[in-house]
C-alpha cells in the first residue's frame, strides 16, 4: 500500500466527519443543539486533515506547524464550546451552575 492510499483514507474520514457534523448543524432547530455538532469536527476531522497533510508532504518545518495546530484545535476546541454554550444557556435565561473560576 502506497502513502498516497492513506491520505486519500484520512483526508475522506476527514471530509465525512466534517460533512456530518455541518449536516447535523444545519438540521438542528437549538443554538445550543448546533454546538454538539461542532465536537466531531475540532476533535476528529481537523487531526484527520493534519494526518492526511502530513503524509501528503512529508515530515518538514511546515508539518510540525500543522501538528501543533492540530493539537491546539483538538485539545482547546472542546473548552471553547462548553465556554460558547453556557455563554447561549445563561443568555437564556437556563441555569448553568456556579462559574469553574
Amino acid at each position: 500500500m502506497t502513502a498516497a492510499f492513506f491520505e486519500v483514507i484520512f483526508a475522506g474520514l476527514g471530509v465525512l466527519t466534517a460533512a456530518f457534523g455541518c449536516v447535523g448543524a444545519a438540521m438542528a432547530r437549538e443554538p445550543l443543539a448546533r454546538l454538539h455538532f461542532l465536537a466531531p469536527v475540532t476533535t476528529l476531522a481537523v487531526p484527520l486533515f493534519s494526518i492526511a497533510a502530513v503524509g501528503y508532504f512529508g515530515f518538514s518545518l511546515g508539518s510540525a506547524t500543522i501538528i501543533l495546530i492540530a493539537l491546539v484545535v483538538a485539545f482547546s476546541g472542546p473548552a471553547v464550546t462548553i465556554a460558547v454554550g453556557r455563554t447561549l444557556a445563561d443568555e437564556r435565561g437556563l441555569d448553568v451552575g456556579r462559574s469553574p473560576e
